[in-house]
């Protein structure tokens, strides 16, 4: 799976962008944009081809998201952690979840209810100058429910790699939004994970 994250700032041509992401086969579009009114995140979404709209996730603004027909919802590290607290108040079987993690082993704690998760960061973030690569364990993963999604500083020319190392799929937003063709770079990034032996999808 190849999923792409907005940038956190509004872009002219970004809706453009997405339904040109979508119909070169990217699987999902998150919308990260906090802070952002919902009259500018409702003319984003409005932009965006209806038929894509299943495959939206948004990472706040949760209710409204609902209200106004999306199914899938992201959870920051802090808003999971404040969602637990109040015992998953409110989960719905019929929705998607997913959430971010930083290790292996507060990504084994995650229960089944998120579909996926991000951890982060891979590789030295494009986006965040002082966001440098982590180091993680794959041998201690533990969690069967909940596919892994690595985050951070991927690109064509590791993109293939994050799959070896053994996540289940690539999450990409600078090498997508700090490119001056970002359709081209999107279609560099999929022809590579296609070209990785028993890459795993869901």
């Amino acid at each position: 799976m190849l999923i792409v994250i907005s940038d956190s700032d509004f872009r002219s041509d970004e809706a453009k962008v997405v339904n040109e992401l979508f119909q070169a086969g990217l699987d999902l579009f998150h919308i990260r944009k906090y802070g952002a009114s919902e009259e500018s995140l409702l003319k984003l979404i409005n932009e965006i081809s209806a038929e894509y709209h299943s495959r939206l996730v948004i990472h706040h603004n949760h209710e409204w998201g609902r209200a106004i027909g999306l199914n899938r919802f992201h959870y920051s590290e802090i808003d999971r952690k404040a969602w637990k607290e109040l015992n998953w108040i409110g989960l719905r079987s019929e929705v998607i979840y997913s959430t971010s993690v930083h290790s292996i082993e507060e990504y084994n704690e995650l229960p089944d209810h998120f579909s996926y998760a991000f951890l982060s960061p891979v590789f030295d973030s494009i986006s965040k100058a002082d966001y440098k690569a982590g180091t993680f364990d794959f041998a201690k993963r533990r969690n069967k429910e909940t596919k892994l999604i690595g985050l951070g500083g991927i690109q064509p020319d590791n993109v293939n790699q994050t799959i070896q190392m053994g996540f289940d799929g690539a999450a990409l937003l600078g090498t997508i939004w700090n490119n001056t063709d970002p359709i081209n770079e999107w279609n560099l990034c999929r022809d590579a994970m296609h070209r990785v032996p028993n890459k795993l999808t869901f």
